[in-house]
């Protein structure tokens, strides 16, 4: 299992400043919700933290928050080979290969701007693919 990365709520340019790292404002309380994953697509964080910042005003948010996190990648990656022999120097090698094997989705990163509307917090696709599967044939002579 990998481990996710900590995520950034952005806001509205509205200090005046040319710069892309605008940081909207916080309350100061955690906005980690510690249940499933599949229990909070709708609502990732408790977005009641974050608020747009007044006119002129630069955000009291750091750039990213430490315990506000994307979705980790849970992959287990199998492959089985078995090698024939066909002639004294000719052998045939057939491979299959699943990746994501147990099919574990991996959520998209939730929409992190707190001009979002109401899909500020919300997770609306999926970071990985379903199971795909490779076979393979390799002659080595």
């Amino acid at each position: 299992m990998a481990s996710d990365s900590p995520l950034g709520i952005g806001a509205n340019n509205t200090a005046g400043l040319f710069t892309e790292a605008i940081r909207a404002n916080t309350n100061g309380t955690s906005p980690a919700r510690n249940i499933d994953a599949h229990d909070r697509l709708d609502r990732w964080f408790n977005t009641s933290v974050f608020s747009q910042s007044a006119p002129f005003i630069l955000g009291s948010l750091t750039p990213l928050i430490s315990n506000l996190r994307n979705h980790h990648i849970d992959n287990l990656d199998l492959s089985i080979f078995k090698q024939f022999q066909l002639l004294e120097k000719v052998k045939l090698q057939f491979r299959a290969e699943a990746f994501n094997s147990m099919n574990r989705v991996r959520f998209g990163n939730p929409n992190t701007s707190v001009t979002g509307g109401a899909n500020f917090g919300r997770v609306t696709s999926q970071a990985n693919d379903p199971r795909p599967l490779q076979f393979g044939l390799k002659l080595l002579w």
